[in-house]
């Protein structure tokens, strides 16, 4: 089946309501971790949800052996520390999520290294939604958040420690590739959810051709105008084929990339109109076909320090 017969096959179907069946939440016992349990108590609280499995990665224990013996400390066990984390995991969790009627909840804790064990237990819960936190000001901003999201095989929810706990406007960046129709059908399901629907704009920055290369009768300005008209009447297009029961709920805006880095433009956007989620596809129109993660997104990642994102494959 060809890219466009895709598309309208999925255009042609009705948008299923948004749930959550199984999400794995990815927790680090440190200050991460207060805003993830908040933004879910809230995202529970509106969107159907079966179980929540959370999970928490020690280091190796060989390694904290050294550690204890290398400071001095006495010894201490495998089951000591694990039973520790644990109790200390589930006082966390049942003080913000106990009390959503019907959420199944589980907790875990493992040794090894954290991306390869959450991968491993999302495959084995099968976890369409994998949830981790980010934490702001440092080196290794968004690092694991990323690696996660390229991996994954589900979906994953990245939310920021500066995040605001509310859905009042939802971004959408596009460019018309399938991953964007999954994008753009997911944040329209995810806002039918909410108590009180958030407005959505619907983002695509375009780049304009390096006109030296054509042999064009027009001038710089008369091309830009040209341009630009192109991608509003193949935005109208678009949302038509794809949501054509929605375009009423739908704000659009347009932006010709007239500098390095679309990330960038679509952080300006979500700043400037008070964007306080954003859902785009795992990938858009790669060269690489086989990246899992496109570099928009995952520099998109990399400079957000505040919106979460939820990452749709």
């Amino acid at each position: 089946m060809s890219s466009s017969q895709t598309a309208m096959t999925q255009a042609s179907k009705q948008i299923e309501p948004f749930s959550i069946q199984q999400a794995m939440v990815a927790l680090e016992l440190g200050s991460t971790d207060n805003k993830i349990l908040e933004y879910l108590d809230f995202l529970t609280a509106q969107v159907p949800t079966g179980s929540a499995y959370f999970l928490h990665v020690l280091p190796r224990f060989d390694v904290l052996s050294h550690m204890v013996e290398r400071e001095g400390g006495s010894t201490i066990s495998n089951y000591e520390i694990n039973d520790e984390v644990a109790h200390r995991m589930q006082r966390e969790i049942r003080a913000r999520m106990d009390h959503h009627d019907g959420l199944h909840i589980q907790f875990d804790v493992k040794e090894g290294d954290p991306l390869e064990q959450l991968l491993e237990d999302a495959e084995d819960v099968n976890a369409e939604l994998t949830v981790i936190g980010q934490k702001s000001g440092t080196d290794k901003h968004g690092i694991l958040g990323k690696n996660l999201a390229r991996k994954t095989k589900g979906n994953t929810l990245i939310i920021p420690d500066q995040a605001k706990v509310q859905m009042k406007r939802i971004i959408v960046p596009i460019d018309f590739s399938e991953n964007s129709i999954k994008a753009l059908r997911t944040a329209i399901a995810l806002n039918e959810s909410l108590s009180e629907p958030a407005k959505i704009t619907v983002l695509n920055v375009y780049e304009m051709p390096n006109l030296s290369v054509y042999k064009i009768q027009r001038t710089r300005e008369q091309f830009e105008r040209m341009l630009q008209k192109d991608h509003e009447e193949a935005m109208r297009a678009f949302l038509n084929t794809q949501v054509p029961d929605y375009q009423g709920q739908l704000e659009t805006k347009l932006i010709m990339q007239k500098s390095p880095g679309i990330a960038q433009y679509i952080m300006d956007v979500a700043e400037e109109q008070e964007g306080d989620f954003i859902v785009m596809g795992a990938k858009g129109h790669s060269k690489v076909e086989l990246l899992l993660l496109g570099s928009v997104t995952e520099k998109l990642l990399g400079l957000n320090e505040h919106i979460p994102t939820l990452i749709v494959k």
